[in-house]
């Protein structure tokens, strides 16, 4: 079975059809899968949206009264998966979960513990696109971390590798952390291309200067827990 885990902040206009076209896909393809989704304390009608799902078969819900940040929805995610795969992705549609075909056949090989997606073409802000370049280059140097697109919100991971990690991140460095702490323990992953579409409705949070500052603090606390 495969878990796929969705956080979600403020989507009321995504999330609904985010998980119909997850179900839709994994139906025709006669797959066995869960659907997990964290609301990290939404203050839109998220949690309205979501309540509608709330006893659907192979769909969880789960609920932070408040924001935790993204690391901290994944995780929550993370412990109530079962599936012996685990895949996440955002719930704002700027992913195809079509894409993850090619992933699901690169899992099954024994040499591959994990499979990471890279945006071919992301359609982002030339300023987020910025952050994420010299993010990676930080992440080389500091971690040793050398991947395409470090925070692609497309991965998926065999059970055991997420289970051994011991995930501490609240926020936007849990894709650091969880690369840094696999490569550690000797984990081998393949990159593999995944299409990316512009946000169609609601608004990103991941590139705001709040975040930004956070994550700058959190980035050299992670680096003297793990690297140093």
């Amino acid at each position: 079975m495969i878990s796929i885990i969705l956080p979600a902040y403020n989507e009321e206009k995504n999330i609904g059809l985010t998980i119909k076209d997850i179900i839709n896909f994994f139906d025709k393809k006669k797959l066995v899968y869960e659907i997990i989704v964290v609301d990290d304390g939404s203050t839109d009608k998220t949690k309205e949206v979501l309540n509608e799902y709330k006893r659907t078969k192979n769909i969880v819900v789960a609920f932070h009264i408040k924001n935790l940040g993204y690391g901290s929805a994944l995780r929550s995610g993370f412990n109530m998966a079962r599936g012996d795969l685990i895949f996440f992705t955002d719930s704002d549609r700027q992913f195809d979960i079509k894409d993850i075909v090619p992933f699901l056949k690169k899992i099954k090989q024994k040499e591959n513990d994990f499979v990471i997606g890279y945006r071919k073409n992301r359609k982002d802000s030339y300023n987020r696109i910025l952050n994420a370049l010299i993010f990676r280059f930080l992440a080389q140097i500091f971690f040793g971390v050398k991947v395409k697109d470090m925070d692609c919100a497309f991965k998926l991971f065999k059970n055991y590798v997420l289970s051994d990690l011991n995930l501490i991140s609240d926020g936007a460095l849990i894709n650091l952390e969880i690369l840094s702490k696999a490569q550690k323990r000797g984990y081998k992953f393949i990159e593999l291309p995944v299409a990316h579409f512009k946000r169609a409705e609601g608004k990103q949070t991941g590139g705001s200067f709040k975040v930004i500052f956070k994550a700058i603090f959190q980035f050299f606390s992670l680096w003297k827990n793990i690297a140093l």
